[in-house]
């Protein structure tokens, strides 16, 4: 009489993956089905899904088969009951290809993933395209009455126009004579007096320049023009308030030919910004724009 089998494992996985797994590390050379069993129920009971759990089994039989397949293969040595000259029985080593079994196995799992994402996506992406469009329907329009133009009636020849009477008189029309003469009174003409001249009002005006706490030019020499002995002027557009701060940000009107000095000079202006001396207009602070000519010389750092 023959026995059911009833496969063991961890409780938590279904009847027929453990059957699965059980059958396929059986399948597998004797010395490795127990090995191989045990490893393979470690691996099915760590997922969480029993579809992945039935994947992962699927793949364990299907790597079962390419094991049994290339144990075949290898030519396995017939004992020998005869020795060797020193004693010695040779055995041969099996080879198991580049990869080992746990390898194998993992990588015939991936391609079954693989191959199952696939589908999947290749089946949602004909579901979409094939998807009906839904139905149009048809509405019947009223008919729009059309408009009624009214008729004009032609006018009626019988009709007068009343033209009222001004209230205001007309004066007579006076008809000239021809005895009418013109007298014209000659009177002498002076010449006109020059217009009386406005002398124009003076303001006395004085430029601003650099005031007290103004930055020493050495302060601001570049060091790579001090380096290469560079000299100049760079004379720079300053616009201050009657404070002596700055309005605007100052500008190069005329190059010292170096263009390390000029930046110089443009940072020298922005420094002194509250330390110029205003413009006055008779005598009162004014805002103003004046040119200001900043001297790099080297005997200056000596």
């Amino acid at each position: 009489m023959s026995q059911r089998y009833e496969p063991s494992g961890p409780p938590n996985l279904s009847r027929a993956t453990r059957w699965l797994i059980h059958h396929s590390a059986h399948r597998a050379p004797e010395s490795l089905s127990s090995r191989l069993e045990e490893e393979w129920l470690a691996d099915v009971a760590s997922r969480s899904s029993e579809l992945s759990k039935l994947r992962f089994a699927v793949g364990c039989y299907w790597a079962s088969l390419v094991i049994g397949n290339e144990s075949a293969r290898i030519p396995v040595p017939a004992a020998s009951s005869a020795l060797s000259a020193g004693g010695i029985v040779t055995l041969t080593e099996r080879n198991f290809g580049y990869l080992s079994l746990r390898s194998a196995t993992l990588f015939l799992i991936a391609g079954l993933h693989a191959a199952l994402f696939y589908g999947m996506i290749t089946t949602l992406s004909h579901t979409r395209a094939t998807t009906p469009q839904s139905n149009l329907e048809n509405h019947a329009l009223k008919e729009v009455p059309p408009e009624r133009v009214p008729v004009l009636q032609p006018l009626s020849r019988d009709w007068t126009i009343a033209v009222p009477k001004p209230d205001a008189e007309i004066p007579p029309l006076l008809i000239p004579s021809d005895n009418v003469t013109s007298a014209i009174e000659e009177k002498s003409i002076e010449p006109d007096s020059p217009p009386a001249v406005i002398p124009p009002r003076v303001i006395a005006r004085i430029a601003g320049g650099p005031g007290a706490g103004f930055p020493d030019t050495a302060d601001f020499y570049p060091s790579p023009s001090i380096r290469m002995g560079e000299q100049g002027i760079s004379t720079v557009q300053v616009c201050v308030d009657s404070h002596g701060r700055l309005t605007a940000d100052p500008t190069i009107v005329r190059g010292s030919g170096s263009a390390r000095l000029d930046q110089g000079a443009l940072k020298l202006a922005r420094a002194a910004s509250g330390h110029y001396r205003a413009s006055t207009e008779d005598g009162q602070p004014v805002d103003s724009c004046y040119p200001l000519g900043i001297r790099f010389q080297l005997s200056n750092l000596r």
